[in-house]
């Protein structure tokens, strides 16, 4: 089986790097990055499996992302990270909603995150 491919985007670089050595230490293939367009050009170089996003980054916020990211018809699953308590409140517009496979709140538990990947 082929190791599923992963894409990290969040302005916290440190949190980003954390979470890659982790999961490339668990035998997926991690990219990441603190760029919203470095990670746009990445979405489109690669076909992820997975993309875990930041629901607010620097010059534009997660959701706006998402919906580029499913405008292409990527089958990415596509999780947004959130440290904001009211994100369901965003995430409750029907458009929205049926755009995200799940959130993840932070802090989060590694292994928690490794669950929510592998399912």
């Amino acid at each position: 089986m082929t190791a599923k491919q992963i894409l990290i985007m969040d302005d916290d670089v440190e949190l980003c790097e954390e979470i890659a050595k982790f999961l490339r230490d668990e035998g997926y293939i991690v990219e990441n990055t603190s760029s919203i367009s470095a990670g746009e050009s990445l979405i489109e170089k690669h076909g992820f499996d997975v993309v875990l996003l930041d629901s607010q980054m620097t010059h534009l916020t997660g959701i706006d992302l998402l919906k580029k990211i499913r405008s292409k018809n990527l089958n990415a699953k596509v999780f947004i990270m959130t440290g904001r308590p009211f994100i369901e409140k965003l995430l409750g517009e029907k458009s929205v909603a049926q755009l995200v496979d799940d959130v993840i709140k932070k802090p989060f538990e590694v292994n928690d995150l490794l669950d929510k990947i592998e399912h």
